[in-house]
Formats: structure tokens, sequence, C-alpha cells
């Protein structure tokens, strides 16, 4: 129940606004467009971060860590304001009533009522005004990558198609057999019941219903679908050689007989391209939208005046 909204939290911690107002008793770590950032935040902002993960406190980061792990939240938080000042430019707003739906199927999604979802904030260090300020500031920092990167992306057919050419080890699907099993006392028994299949008295799946001690007796003794390198040894050695309809000799699986019916072969090989599309549109996508988004935010920090002072 806690994971999603865990999730959700870490989203919002890396998107949080800061006032913009400076404390007189604090120092000033960054301004970014004549807005601050500082000490205190930055320090704030770190504590809930690292409180999301139980095994790491503070206290406990290597000095050198800490030094490099507050300069990359300070540069989120930088990149957060530029966000920010971009939706200000634009126009981008968010409405209270979207917040309170946000909120809403959150609960709804970890089952929480109204007070255990004020306690999982609390535990976090939160208030619910809090929480839907930093909602408030995640719709708006998604909303201007949507317009300013996402539906800047396009992947071609062209692009799929190479991508799937030059990763074809990716798609190989393994060999795969539909069968039926018979497991009888011993080894004899497994003999003289293919005897009478053989001399056909019965057939395969009459066989598996009236001597089986295996699986699914009164279904033939129908395992489905199963992955050839997935098949223990002496299985793979009876079925070596049969083809469609044949049926296994007799063979021994710990210490009793069986015998196997081979209702299909899906042969291995690569995995049709229109089977793997989506995927791969999806990856070559996701690729583009990261490169794009440091591309965007490379060119606000460009245009900025920013004074980093950590």
């Amino acid at each position: 129940m806690i994971k999603k909204i865990v999730f959700c939290l870490l989203i919002f911690f890396l998107t949080v606004q800061h006032s913009g107002a400076t404390p007189l008793v604090n120092r000033i770590v960054a301004v970014v467009n004549g807005q601050s950032i500082t000490l205190l935040e930055l320090e704030a902002r770190l504590k809930l971060l690292l409180g999301l993960f139980e095994d790491i406190r503070i206290e406990d980061l290597p000095e050198s860590q800490l030094k490099q792990t507050k300069a990359q939240v300070l540069q989120q938080m930088v990149n957060d304001i530029l966000l920010r000042q971009e939706a200000d430019r634009f126009g981008i707003e968010v409405s209270d009533r979207e917040i309170e739906n946000h909120i809403r199927q959150v609960r709804q999604e970890n089952d929480m009522d109204e007070e255990q979802f004020l306690e999982h904030l609390r535990s976090q260090g939160l208030t619910k005004e809090a929480y839907k300020k930093q909602t408030r500031d995640s719709i708006l920092r998604q909303r201007v990558l949507t317009m300013m990167v996402r539906r800047k992306v396009v992947v071609t057919r062209e692009e799929i198609e190479d991508f799937y050419h030059r990763n074809t080890s990716s798609f190989l699907e393994e060999k795969r057999v539909h069968l039926k099993v018979i497991l009888v006392a011993d080894f004899d028994k497994a003999v003289q019941v293919r005897e009478l299949i053989k001399d056909g008295e019965i057939n395969f799946d009459q066989a598996a219903a009236d001597f089986s001690q295996g699986p699914s007796p009164d279904r033939g003794g129908d395992l489905g679908f199963v992955h050839w390198e997935r098949l223990a040894p002496e299985w793979r050695q009876a079925l070596d050689g049969l083809e469609e309809g044949d049926i296994s000799q007799p063979f021994v699986v710990r210490g009793s007989g069986a015998l196997l019916n081979v209702v299909e072969i899906q042969a291995g090989g690569a995995v049709p391209l229109t089977e793997v599309e989506d995927e791969i549109r999806r990856e070559i996508f996701d690729a583009k939208l990261d490169q794009r988004f440091e591309e965007y935010i490379q060119g606000l920090r460009e245009r900025a005046v920013i004074d980093v002072r950590l």
C-alpha cells in the first residue's frame, strides 16, 4: 500500500517549490533569475529525499558523498525553479479541483481514508498544504515538459526497424512444446500403457484418465506449452526427434514411469517485428525524451542568470 505513495512523494520531493523568501539568519546557496535558494531549503529537501530510504541517514554519509549529493540536489532545485518560471511565462496553471482529484486518486489507489493519508504525510514530515503545493509543482512541471519537450519527440518507422535489426538477439523467442504426460507406478507399467496406445486399444487422453497418477488426468495429462530450455534433461532426451502427434518412449521421472505426447511444437527464433513494435517505440521515445529534456534544461540554464554559492 505504501510503495505507490512513497514513489509519488519521491517525485514530488524532486519538484518541490521553495518559498523564495530568504530568512535573515539563513545563507543563500543559489540565486536563479533573482529567486533565492537557501541552505535550510536545500538541507530540508535533502533530508526529505534521504528520509524515503530507511537505510540512509545524512549523518552517516561520508563528507565527499554528502557534498556531491547536495550539489546534485541543488542542481535539481535550480532546474525546478527554471521550469516553474517557464510555467509562469506560458500562463500554465493547475486548479484546486485538479489537486483535490489527484489526492483522492492517491488515497483510493493506496486504500487510505483521510486520517490514514494525513498520518502518512506526517510520517514524511509533510502537512497536507505542503503536499498540495508539491502536487501543483509536479503537475506544472509535467505540463511544461509536455508542451516544450514531449510533443516534439517523434519516432519514425525507419528508426523502429533499424533498432529491431540492430538488436535481433534481444527479440528471440524460445522453442516451446505443447505436451501431455502420463505418469504411472514404474517403467514397466509405462511400457504396457504405451503398447495399449500403439495397438489402438486406447488413445492417449483416455489412457491418462484411466492410468495416470500425474497432473490433469481428466484432461489427458495436458501441461500446456512449456519452454524447451526449462525442461529437465531426461524430458528433452525423451522428446528428441519427435514430431507433433508422436508419443515418446517410456522413461523414468523420479522413480515413476512416464510417457509424453507432443501436441504442438513452436520453433524458437526471432519474434516478429509486429509483436514488439510498441515496445521498441516506447524505448526509442524514452531515450529521445531524456535527451531532449537535457537539451531543453541546458538551454534554460544558458539563458538564465544563475549564481551558485554552495
